[in-house]
């Protein structure tokens, strides 16, 4: 079963029930059991050896011959929190989740590695460091600039074989004061009332798929391959210092997306 084409594309329905997408778009009260429905087939999948399958494509990704022979560096790293990457992305079931197209895991997009460490380098390193400023030399070997490419690749970290089976769990979020945080500021008119926020406002729970589990994340680096150690090293350095303490996706506000 690849989840990302199940939520996306699936026209059949997901278990026995009659739990299909077509189904929770005209009765979104049911999309919390098609989310469990999702994860009880997707983990029966990975039992039934679908882990074979995926540990192939995997260590293939993974191997040398991946990465044009630049020298690389590779750390794992797992999450402490619940992962929502791509939270806000197009879907019919109101939220998202960054899944494999091809594989049907869960990821962490290379962009979304390289977005997190330049904002980390510039805005917290950057304070005490200059050459991490985006003015700087070193972020401009990192990261580059908008006239040429930084030295340092950064590669989707794909879910490692041994988590994927639970890499995926149901969470809710319960807003509150929706009419109140529906007024649209530019429409107000000034003769109308509108309703404030109250304590007893009922909530309206909101299911949503989270991941979790450890990532295989690559860096790669042209160049003589002692120089580029050192880069590499000071990018894993900047990297894993943005997920511990910034987090990755949405809602790290509220403490979602730390990895260590």
């Amino acid at each position: 079963m690849n989840v990302h084409l199940a939520l996306t594309k699936s026209h059949w329905a997901i278990s026995n029930d009659g739990c299909s997408i077509e189904h929770i778009i005209k009765k979104r009260q049911d999309k919390q059991q098609l989310y469990h429905n999702v994860i009880d087939k997707y983990r029966t999948e990975w039992k039934n050896g679908r882990n074979d399958w995926y540990k192939a494509c995997y260590e293939r990704y993974y191997s040398d011959n991946n990465f044009d022979s630049c020298p690389t560096l590779q750390f794992l790293v797992e999450s402490k929190t619940p992962l929502v990457i791509g939270h806000g992305g197009t879907s019919v079931l109101e939220t998202s989740l960054t899944l494999h197209r091809i594989y049907g895991v869960p990821y962490l997009p290379a962009t979304s590695l390289k977005g997190l460490a330049a904002h980390y380098a510039h805005n917290i390193l950057g304070e005490t460091h200059s050459a991490l400023r985006r003015e700087g030399e070193d972020y401009k070997v990192l990261f580059g600039t908008q006239q040429s490419a930084g030295f340092i690749q950064f590669h989707d970290a794909l879910v490692t074989p041994d988590t994927a089976q639970e890499a995926l769990k149901l969470d809710v979020f319960t807003p509150h004061h929706q009419d109140y945080n529906g007024i649209v500021i530019a429409e107000v008119q000034f003769n109308k009332t509108y309703p404030a926020p109250r304590d007893d406002d009922s909530p309206v729970p909101i299911p949503f798929l989270t991941a979790n589990g450890q990532f295989q994340i690559a860096l790669a680096c042209e160049g003589e391959t002692e120089l580029a150690n050192e880069w590499l090293s000071l990018a894993k350095d900047i990297l894993s210092k943005a997920l511990a303490n910034e987090g990755i996706g949405a809602k790290t506000n509220v403490g979602y997306g730390r990895m260590v």
